[in-house]
């Protein structure tokens, strides 16, 4: 997936996608290894700090993501954290009823409209199906 929105990013807005990702990862109440890796590596992409990382993660609970989503004015930027919220809601292959609550409340935060939400999650899941298709043609599944 495209990660060069990420250097158009504010430091409050990757904070804010990072919240609102940590309270996805959160909540089935399962976390997964995925769901982890994930966490780690857009918090690496976006240059946060672990400490801070560890600070949002603890805090999880407490936060409205909803009003966090509101802060997010730039059109583009909203619709990249509605793609990565559903990277992430499907990265474990199983997507629960709240996760995609969190997805429909996000977006509705930012304005984004349900045929928009249907359409990316369509788009990423057809992303992850090709790239795992493409693993096992190339016989990479078992490293």
């Amino acid at each position: 997936m495209d990660e060069d929105y990420s250097k158009t990013l504010s430091y409050e807005e990757k904070i804010i996608f990072l919240k609102i990702l940590c309270i996805m990862v959160k909540a089935d109440s399962v976390i997964d290894n995925e769901e982890i890796n994930f966490l780690k590596m857009v918090g690496a992409r976006y240059g946060i700090d672990n400490s801070t990382m560890v600070s949002i993660i603890k805090s999880a609970d407490s936060i409205n993501g909803p009003a966090e989503a509101a802060k997010i004015t730039n059109r583009q930027h909203a619709l990249q954290l509605i793609k990565e919220l559903c990277v992430l809601a499907n990265i474990d292959e199983d997507l629960h009823d709240h996760e995609l609550d969190i997805i429909i409340d996000t977006a509705r935060a930012m304005n984004i409209e349900d045929e928009r939400i249907i359409l990316i999650n369509r788009w990423v899941l057809d992303s992850l199906i090709l790239s795992r298709t493409g693993r096992i043609i190339m016989e990479q599944d078992n490293e």
